[in-house]
């Protein structure tokens, strides 16, 4: 019995929580037992402390715990020993190169079973919310890099601005080991793009003697391009940490005519998104044919609708409102990143999860894959405890031989001790079915959904002019999109 307690105990000890010493700006040492519920202290407010707990599970795997981990070790060594910085960050340091930034991180797939499991879906297939999560802490850490000057020198707060665009090129294999790659592909004057990818290994496994996390210019060179998966665009920004003001980030040093490419390719991106922006349905009305739309789609569902003309709706069409779905999450400090904030990842993840779950009810199956996320802003920032409020519609879908549809998802935060509820993000997903699957249309009933409607269908004609940015970053791809362009112009 003696020996059968000790094994008991043995094995609690090793089923425990990691407990890590974790030190803050002013040097405190804490010990936070990551996972915990009940923990013994609640954040300072961001503003008050640059540097928060952050929770240090021992067994987490995922690619987004690894890089915000580092981020913050590496922060904290660099700045544990010298004073907190009272005045503005230091001015950035000489132009970096486009590999300067470059980072790597491995998802172990095929040689790690503890891994996938942490991203396995009911399906079998890989849980696509996680891999999002992955690619905002993948573009944080990549504006961090570049933004770096130096031992002894501040450097600004870096936080997602928006998210640009997500294509995804193919499915993630589940028998294969995979790279997340990124680096920054343009910069303005406190702002930068940074283009994330995944793609599969050469030989479906890393390397032995290979390292899970690679980074900077010889990385870079050694890296052998697989088979494109996904490719993401992020616009970071810098801020004071002090007086939370716009700070410079460090300028981008074009070195070959690849790199002029991308990085008109993105000075072009920023232009385009500030004259979206202008056509915003919140500013501006629909053009003529969209409001000639907007009156068929009248004409259409009034039939319905008004008992003179006793006619049901087809089988083919379901209202838009009833394509509703909701969630409500608490906002756990687990969730958040080395700012105390919790990270927009962790956002994006619940936004496409409650998405995929609502193409799933409106299409009866489970057989839908995610195509494409259309540009998203961080506009308000969420903190620990608060309520997230998520909201999710299908906006668009044409029905008939389209398999394609659009789903928006609003996400609200509410600080239940202020009684205060708005606005942080909005997103809209781009879902198709399998080709077995007949798409119902989508039809609105007012002139607040017929707004949603015609936003949808926007979102659904960009697609493809979008999408040839984003998957910019394959040059094979670009060249194969530009000569069909070329083609379909000729015709």
């Amino acid at each position: 019995m003696k020996m059968i307690r000790s094994a008991c105990l043995k094995s609690a000890r090793l089923c425990r929580p990691r407990v890590v010493p974790i030190v803050r700006r002013d040097c405190r040492a804490m010990s936070v037992a990551a996972g915990d519920s009940n923990a013994r202290s609640q954040p300072e407010s961001p503003a008050g402390n640059r540097w928060q707990m952050l929770p240090f599970v021992g067994h987490g795997q995922n690619a987004r715990h690894r890089m915000w981990i580092n981020r913050f070790l590496a922060e904290k060594k660099a700045q544990s020993n010298s004073p907190a910085p009272t005045g503005p960050v230091s001015s950035p340091g000489p132009p970096k190169s486009m590999h300067d930034s470059y980072l790597e991180q491995h998802l172990l797939f095929k040689s790690d079973p503890d891994l996938r499991e942490e991203y396995l879906n009911p399906w079998g297939g890989i849980r696509v919310g996680k891999v999002l999560e992955d690619l905002d802490a993948m573009a944080g850490s990549v504006g961090y890099l570049h933004c770096e000057a130096g031992e002894g020198s501040s450097i600004p707060t870096i936080v997602t601005a928006s998210l640009d665009r997500i294509d995804m090129l193919r499915s993630i294999p589940i028998d294969e080991d995979i790279r997340l790659s990124g680096h920054v592909t343009y910069t303005g004057t406190s702002s930068m793009e940074v283009s994330c990818w995944l793609e599969t290994l050469p030989n479906g496994v890393l390397q032995d003697g290979h390292p899970p996390t690679s980074v900077g210019p010889l990385a870079a060179r050694k890296r052998i391009p697989g088979k494109p998966i996904l490719a993401a665009k992020f616009t970071m920004v810098a801020r004071d940490p002090t007086t939370g003001r716009a700070a410079q980030v460090t300028r981008l040093q074009v070195e070959t005519p690849e790199e002029e490419r991308l990085f008109k390719l993105g000075e072009a991106a920023k232009a385009r998104k500030m004259q979206e922006r202008k056509s915003d349905l919140r500013i501006q009305p629909p053009s003529f044919e969209e409001m000639s739309l907007i009156h068929s789609l009248y004409k259409e569902y009034i039939q319905y609708l008004d008992p003179t003309f006793n006619k049901d709706a087809p089988e083919s069409v379901v209202w838009m409102k009833d394509t509703i779905q909701q969630n409500l999450v608490v906002c756990m400090p687990q969730s958040r990143n080395i700012h105390g904030n919790v990270f927009g990842g962790h956002l994006l993840r619940s936004a496409f999860e409650l998405a995929f779950a609502t193409g799933q009810i409106f299409t009866n199956t489970h057989k839908i894959t995610f195509v494409a996320l259309d540009d998203i802003s961080f506009t308000q920032p969420v903190h620990v405890g608060n309520l997230l409020h998520l909201t999710s519609q299908v906006v668009y879908s044409a029905g008939s031989e389209s398999r394609s549809f659009q789903v928006k998802v609003r996400a609200d935060v509410e600080d239940p001790s202020k009684s205060l509820r708005r606005t942080t993000n909005t997103f809209h997903f781009t879902f198709a079915c399998h080709e077995s699957v007949k798409v119902r249309r989508v039809l609105p009933r007012s002139y607040d959904e017929s707004m949603r409607y015609i936003e949808g269908k926007r979102k659904k004609e960009r697609w493809m002019h979008v999408a040839q940015h984003n998957i910019s970053i394959f040059p094979e791809l670009a060249r194969s999109q530009d000569t069909k362009d070329s083609q379909a112009r000729g015709q």
